[in-house]
């Protein structure tokens, strides 16, 4: 199960805030520019959401769990659970996911890979 939501400062929000607009601009340049491969990965049930950096991709998933993979393998490193339905949103910065899901909850995960 996930441990309890921790108190976050305000500046890590803004470092997470900064970190997706750079994500967001990247991928959109590189798909206007055709600089990109489509892989086709079978995630056991249907992914919901989705955030990356470089060197992983973390889902949200329709079995309730997070799934963190490897980018360059697309192998699982790890399942994350706690929530009791799909997870619908998902924030991931470094070892620290925050999700919400169907469950009316918002979970807040540390982890390891």
């Amino acid at each position: 199960d996930m441990p309890p939501a921790k108190q976050i400062s305000g500046q890590f929000y803004r470092q997470l805030y900064h970190s997706a607009s750079r994500d967001i601009h990247s991928l959109e340049t590189n798909w206007r520019r055709g600089h990109y491969i489509l892989t086709s990965v079978d995630t056991g049930s249907m992914a919901l959401c989705l955030q990356c950096d470089e060197d992983k991709i973390v889902t949200g998933q329709g079995d309730s769990t997070i799934k963190i993979w490897d980018k360059s393998t697309l192998d699982v490193l790890n399942v994350l659970k706690g929530h009791t339905d799909s997870v619908w949103r998902l924030q991931y910065k470094k070892n620290v996911a925050i999700s919400g899901a169907q469950d009316h909850t918002i979970k807040l995960v540390p982890h390891s890979v």
